[in-house]
């Protein structure tokens, strides 16, 4: 049985676990003003912008954006900015990690998925941040491009994790999972390193050129994350909780790719979708899921 978010928290688990990711987004947000970085909301944080000025009463992470160029400074500024409560994670710094995501976690805690229980890696409680990639203006590469990054992104997963999350259920899911096994048992003969390091070369073919197109270029439908610059840039602001945070100029086209269009309507209740930890821990306490 799929489980909802209100069988998965306590209100007063989802808030404290809300507030500690939110210190994490402060103080990113001061580094990046301190060393002229620029990030911006996207998915469920921007989602929580437009319809909550805040953090979605049942969200459970933030979602940040940042371009290629700032964030490959994160993996020197981040220990140097945040201390030693905090690490940065990502495949650079240690190919155990099977995502194409970057992660500033608060040493201490632990937020570990069903999928991940088995990683030998600490994995707490993170600030989520996905790479915007440069695109090919022209339609026909851009694709090409996105069904290859598809495809090493999920490769890069298997490699490491061979049951990861899937939204299938029933048969469908049983044969993707099985699928999925044997996929991850035939790459283990592939260093972990070695296919992150094809995927970069691929995502960061156009770096170095001001395309007219970018994007996120992980999940499931990459298509729902490729943006005309234009729907970016010049970035806005807008209130969250008690902090103005960078925001793309059109906010409603990016969301309407996302969620649709009807996305300022909440989701009911058993619809709503969370990360679902296997294990939660403040450090003070712990709680299994």
């Amino acid at each position: 049985m799929k489980m909802t978010i209100d069988q998965v928290y306590s209100p007063e688990t989802l808030r404290k676990l809300q507030l500690v990711e939110y210190d994490i987004l402060k103080k990113f947000d001061a580094m990046c003003k301190k060393h002229g970085l620029e990030y911006y909301a996207i998915y469920g944080t921007l989602l929580g912008a437009v319809r909550h000025q805040g953090i979605i009463p049942w969200d459970d992470d933030i979602d940040i954006g940042m371009p290629r160029r700032d964030y490959e400074k994160l993996a020197k500024l981040v220990p140097e900015e945040f201390g030693e409560g905090y690490t940065f994670l990502d495949a650079t710094t240690d190919p155990r990690y099977p995502f194409v995501t970057g992660r500033i976690m608060k040493k201490g805690t632990e937020f570990r998925m069903l999928s991940a229980k088995n990683l030998p890696m600490e994995l707490g409680i993170f600030l989520d941040i996905f790479v915007v990639e440069n695109l090919p203006n022209e339609e026909r590469e851009r694709k090409a491009l996105l069904r290859k990054a598809w495809i090493a992104e999920k490769l890069c997963i298997l490699r490491t994790m061979p049951f990861p999350n899937l939204p299938y259920r029933g048969l469908k899911r049983i044969l993707a999972y099985s699928l999925c096994g044997v996929a991850s048992a035939c790459l283990k003969v592939i260093p972990a390193r070695v296919l992150h390091r094809i995927r970069l070369s691929m995502v960061t073919k156009y770096k170095e050129q001001k395309t007219g197109y970018i994007g996120i270029l992980t999940g499931l439908d990459m298509e729902k994350a490729v943006f005309a610059r234009e729907e970016i840039y010049p970035l806005g602001e807008m209130l969250y909780e008690d902090m103005m945070i960078p925001t793309p100029c059109d906010a409603h086209s990016v969301l309407v790719k996302a969620y649709g269009e009807s996305y300022m309507t909440p989701l009911p209740e058993g619809k709503r979708s969370s990360i679902i930890p296997y294990k939660l821990s403040f450090g003070d306490e712990e709680i299994d899921g």
